[in-house]
């Protein structure tokens, strides 16, 4: 299988059209696009009908195993889209495989998911589709992380033909973190304002506006690196989102009660003021299973805490639950802004 981002997806159709194409994520403005590329590359090439299903309990799966069989009367080769569930079911995953079977030279399936784990990947029917189409291609169609952004921002400009200066670049990441589509639009709107091409960080500061829409996850994130610069602004944006502080806090107390098992000793604790013991890490992360790319937040976030700080940081939160439950009061934000400096510092 060939594993991608949405950028590369040009130059993959490009040079070869799969018979199987996995778009895997979220991000609205990447699967519309990835999904119009496939089905524009397919078209030039006699692709001439094309169905759509979103996958559910209710799904019709005869209809869709005859359609996969049967030649049109008004086209002759065709595109089956399937947006599949998170999670899915064995009679899915059956029908799946059967469908997979059944694959010709004049059918193209597009498969949709919002995420593709490690035991999905075991699953009969997607070792049946990498043995029958080894050259089939995953399109990454997650949201860029801030530290992707620039990357996609710089690819995007250089497709539209667009000189932008890095500054600029950064104002733009800093601006519409999380909002791809609102991103493309002042790219677009750029495009035409200056017809020399030419993006400058004045010409950029001129039309952006603040735009970036964040998630609880990214917060707590930023707290266990200890950015509280970041933590901030990202609580700034989500109270501005009206997300509800029971949510921020239930989320964290989980992470931080994965800290305490991460570092929980066997041994009676002698001293609560001494730092959390980092060793074997790596055995408690396998044992909690502790996504890879978390891990380094955790391991950041212990280095910086004593057990005496950690417990005081869970109370607090228990104490933040109840005022939030009795009170209905806007100071809880306050009180979330003191505790991110807290847990940075």
């Amino acid at each position: 299988m060939n594993r991608i981002f949405t950028e590369q997806l040009p130059t993959s159709l490009s040079k070869n059209l799969s018979s199987i194409y996995y778009l895997v994520g979220q991000d609205p403005l990447l699967l519309v696009e990835s999904r119009d590329a496939v089905v524009q590359a397919a078209a030039s090439q006699g692709f001439d009908e094309k169905l759509e299903i979103n996958v559910d309990n209710s799904t019709d799966w005869e209809a869709i195993l005859e359609q996969a069989q049967s030649m049109g009367l008004f086209f002759q080769r065709q595109i089956l889209v399937l947006n599949l569930p998170e999670n899915l079911t064995a009679l899915i995953q059956k029908n799946l495989q059967e469908l997979i079977s059944l694959l010709h030279s004049d059918l193209l399936l597009i498969l949709q998911l919002a995420k593709l784990t490690k035991p999905m990947e075991k699953q009969a029917w997607f070792e049946l589709a990498n043995q029958q189409n080894p050259h089939a291609v995953l399109v990454n169609c997650q949201t860029p992380t801030l530290e992707q952004l620039p990357r996609w921002i710089t690819q995007r400009a250089y497709n539209m033909k667009l000189e932008i200066a890095p500054e600029a670049i950064n104002l733009l990441c800093y601006s519409y973190e999380n909002n791809l589509l609102a991103l493309k639009q002042v790219l677009q709107l750029l495009d035409l304002l200056y017809p020399d091409h030419k993006l400058t960080l004045n010409r950029v500061n001129s039309v952006v506006e603040q735009s970036s829409v964040f998630t609880v996850f990214q917060w707590v994130d930023a707290l266990l690196e200890g950015k509280l610069g970041r933590a901030e602004r990202i609580l700034q944006g989500l109270k501005a989102e009206d997300v509800q502080p029971i949510i921020l806090l239930r989320t964290l107390q989980r992470e931080l009660l994965t800290i305490l098992q991460l570092t929980q000793q066997q041994q009676r604790i002698e001293n609560i003021d001494i730092p959390l013991p980092s060793a074997q890490l790596k055995d408690q992360f396998d044992r909690l299973k502790v996504w890879q790319n978390r891990r380094t937040f955790f391991v950041q976030a212990i280095q910086r805490m004593t057990y005496r700080k950690l417990y005081s940081i869970i109370q607090q939160l228990a104490d933040l639950e109840r005022m939030v439950k009795l009170e209905f009061s806007d100071n809880v934000w306050d009180k979330l802004t003191d505790l991110s400096a807290k847990i940075c510092h």
